[in-house]
């Protein structure tokens, strides 16, 4: 047998996967001819077909059904390489992915000083998502997410709570005295999530209080509702830390049991000791720690100092 070239598995696997070179060839961002010219050179090397062509796309053989195995165990192992790569240095130095959703990416940029006070020689990036980032494929380093994850090999570490309670600006609530009221469900103009984004805290919650009325206006993202109530759009579901932080909002009512939710840190096994993630892993968990009074819609006292 020939010896072959490790990155033709990659090209056969995304050939398995898509069913067909053009489309494999789209997912790889390479050419058409590309693909099936290194399928090609796979197939002489191992002396084996690995698809049979047919008029509606590429069906494996046996031997390219055996082959799958082999080649997703060698894909899995070149991850891990690819995540433990940055373990080599010793420095606390490089750059950390962190995966969030709108709420905590404006908490992390209010603490950001903090942060980089503490890690002068780390680069942050922050990248807003829904969805969760695939850690095994190194899509984010760290994600702070409302629940557990029970993907293979992550890791989740609890940081603590966060509340949410319903604000309006003071302009809108001096126009509209029912904002203080049990009324406001029914008196008042209300910013909320669209219809697929209702897993948000409290969103649930706020279209039974509504009783069939919709949000007066509808987003699909938390920083543009938050806009919205800053701009006298009506009352809205705000996290505390966000919404008590802003002199010109008014919190209407307790933080609600209803909203509260708790926030995980999940990293992959394989980067939890990694000098640079580590380090923003403990920074993260004292920032939870020092400023878990605002965060659960509590009076501010000194550890909550920015």
């Amino acid at each position: 047998m020939k010896s072959f070239d490790w990155d033709d598995l990659r090209i056969f696997l995304a050939i398995y996967r898509e069913g067909n070179l053009s489309s494999a060839a789209r997912a790889l961002e390479v050419s058409q001819p590309t693909v099936g010219r290194r399928l090609a050179n796979l197939e002489a090397s191992l002396s084996a077909r690995l698809f049979d062509r047919l008029s509606d796309g590429l069906l494996p053989t046996a031997a390219g059904s055996e082959l799958v195995g082999l080649a997703e165990q060698m894909e899995k192992a070149a991850h891990s390489v690819v995540r433990r790569q940055p373990s080599l240095a010793d420095a606390v130095q490089g750059s950390v992915r962190i995966s969030v959703y709108e709420p905590i990416n404006v908490f992390l940029t209010d603490h950001l000083r903090f942060i980089r006070q503490q890690l002068p020689e780390v680069e942050l990036e922050i990248s807003v998502a829904h969805i969760e980032a695939n850690l095994s494929r190194r899509e984010a380093d760290l994600q702070i997410r409302e629940c557990r994850s029970d993907t293979p090999g992550v890791v989740c570490r609890r940081l603590g709570e966060l509340a949410f309670a319903i604000y309006a600006s003071r302009d809108y609530v001096e126009q509209n005295p029912a904002a203080l009221t049990e009324a406001r469900f029914e008196a008042c103009d209300w910013v909320g999530m669209d219809d697929e984004h209702l897993y948000f805290a409290g969103q649930k919650w706020l279209r039974e209080k509504l009783v069939g009325r919709l949000p007066a206006l509808r987003c699909n993202n938390g920083v543009v509702m938050y806009d919205a109530v800053c701009r006298h759009a009506g009352l809205a579901i705000l996290p505390c830390f966000h919404g008590d932080s802003n002199p010109e909002l008014t919190r209407v009512c307790a933080p609600l049991p209803e909203a509260t939710v708790n926030h995980y840190l999940l990293v992959h096994q394989d980067l939890r000791n990694l000098p640079v993630v580590r380090a923003m892993m403990n920074v993260i968990v004292e920032l939870y720690e020092t400023r878990r009074n605002a965060l659960a819609g509590k009076a501010l006292d000194n550890s909550d100092a920015a």
